[in-house]
């Protein structure tokens, strides 16, 4: 039986997920927490092949894109995540499975296929989403001057060709949240905004966290 726990934070690109599993990272360390952060695309047998925009993997098609995700995910399982969970550790993913299973699964994919990729894959402990409006995170992008970098995946014109890359990111956007938050939903997990002040985000994570940590947990 595992004695750690596994937290998953998933939502959208630009969201705030990275910081945010910072932010927890370094509130449970000061609780005598040992934590690992873990993520898409960081396994040592695919990260960088991932990462490449030499190679960027989202030219290819959904099936093999999700087999690269899959691979990629329980690499980290089998040599990260289990052995750390045992070890008593609390697991971050900024993003775990339902990331690329709703990517896929907005450009055609066969989400039950999908799914079984994922199927010995540990169950969170707590996944929570975090989402923001469409033109919230178009601004975000817009400030830190990075909209030019978009890849046609990550903007979503792939989808929708032809449109501009604001408005297909708008469109794509759109699409991502209301199936980020209609998963959320169905399984009863939190959803929250993080359109609110940073700290006060970070309070309504913290609660949530609380509740899945119990007893690990050292009052302060």
């Amino acid at each position: 039986m595992n004695q750690g726990k596994l937290i998953v934070v998933e939502g959208a690109d630009n969201v705030g997920r990275s910081l945010h599993c910072e932010l927890l990272s370094e509130r449970l360390g000061a609780h005598g927490i040992a934590t690992k952060r873990i993520g898409l695309s960081r396994s040592k047998l695919m990260g960088e092949t991932m990462k490449s925009r030499s190679g960027d993997i989202h030219v290819m098609d959904t099936r093999t894109r999700s087999l690269m995700y899959a691979t990629d995910l329980m690499d980290q399982i089998i040599h990260e995540i289990e052995p750390l969970l045992a070890a008593g550790f609390v697991v971050i993913a900024d993003r775990y499975t339902l990331t690329p299973l709703i990517r896929e699964s907005v450009r055609g994919g066969d989400v039950d296929w999908i799914k079984s990729l994922y199927s010995t894959a540990p169950k969170p402990d707590l996944t929570l989403i975090l989402h923001a409006g469409p033109r919230r995170l178009l601004n975000r992008i817009m400030l830190s001057e990075s909209l030019g970098k978009l890849r046609k995946f990550e903007c979503g014109t792939d989808i929708f060709p032809g449109e501009t890359i604001t408005t297909a990111f708008l469109e794509y956007q759109r699409i991502l949240r209301k199936n980020f938050l209609n998963v959320a939903d169905e399984n009863g997990w939190p959803a929250i905004a993080t359109r609110d002040d940073l700290w006060d985000v970070h309070e309504q994570i913290w609660s949530q966290v609380k509740l899945a940590l119990g007893d690990m947990l050292i009052d302060l």
